[in-house]
């Protein structure tokens, strides 16, 4: 059941490793409707392997400015053909051009096939991956703060298990989020859904991982979650509604697990992010 008073609409570190060598990066991606995309390669320690790297950009973004970012966790399929639906892309393109946004861009890394984005996954320590190195390839490229740390985290699916993850690391680092965007979050809502997945060896390794377990570590950050009203995770994501106290944004949207609410949600999304935007010195 939805709680009362959410919306229902039909639409809607640890550390900073740096890499010893970054290749040139190769030639951006511009497209009039969509940022330009940097879509690069550089080698996790954490993973153990070469990964995709993308930025992206707002095209009037000034270039010689450090951009803020938003971490965007991609969801099971991994970052082919998008690891971010085309219609946030083209909210974020749309809003900065037409000045009802501040500049900001988004950045996505591999993660691999089904990420759960815990360490000690089968595509490596995926966490770490975010909290050590990310930040270095990020700071290398000017973009992020002046540590290269994102400013929020937004997550799809898969993504969204691990952008509240990431989220709880961050405020229990003392780095606290802006903000947490939460699209369609894969959060099981029992260990028979979730070992489903083939995730998680025992239901107690599941529990130690579960975000929902751990809300209260979250701190007070702003918590915006959008999912359809036959989506099969709906039912964990009114459980985060419900049990943390900071979600101003709860969108329900007619559709499941799919383009149908994945390409509906763009321009809510990026303008509660916009919205969270911290004030630059």
């Amino acid at each position: 059941m939805i709680p009362a008073g959410l919306t229902a609409a039909a639409l809607g570190l640890a550390g900073c490793a740096v890499p010893e060598a970054v290749p040139p990066p190769p030639a951006p991606v511009v497209d009039d409707a969509m940022p330009v995309v940097q879509d690069e390669v550089v080698h996790s320690e954490h993973r153990g392997t070469d990964v995709r790297l993308m930025t992206y950009r707002p095209s009037g973004a000034d270039p010689a400015e450090r951009l803020p970012m938003v971490l965007y966790l991609h969801g099971r399929d991994g970052v082919e053909p998008t690891p971010i639906p085309f219609d946030t892309l083209a909210a974020l393109e749309r809003g900065h051009r037409d000045g009802v946004l501040p500049p900001f861009g988004l950045v996505s890394v591999d993660g691999g096939y089904n990420p759960y984005w815990n360490d000690g996954s089968a595509n490596g320590d995926l966490s770490s991956m975010l909290t050590d190195e990310l930040p270095g390839w990020l700071r290398e490229r000017g973009l992020g703060d002046e540590e290269g740390r994102p400013f929020a985290v937004a997550g799809i699916s898969t993504g969204g298990f691990g952008a509240l993850n990431y989220a709880i690391g961050r405020e229990q680092a003392g780095q606290p989020l802006a903000a947490v965007a939460e699209l369609a979050p894969a959060l099981p809502a029992n260990w028979e859904h979730m070992r489903e997945k083939g995730v998680f060896s025992t239901e107690e390794d599941w529990h130690d991982a579960d975000p929902l377990r751990h809300l209260d570590l979250l701190g007070n950050v702003p918590v915006g979650v959008w999912i359809g009203d036959v989506d099969p995770f709906l039912e964990g994501a009114m459980r985060l509604a419900e049990d943390y106290s900071n979600t101003p944004v709860v969108t329900v949207l007619p559709g499941g697990h799919d383009p149908s609410v994945f390409d509906a949600v763009g321009a809510e999304m990026v303008g509660f992010l916009a919205d969270n935007l911290p004030a630059l010195d």
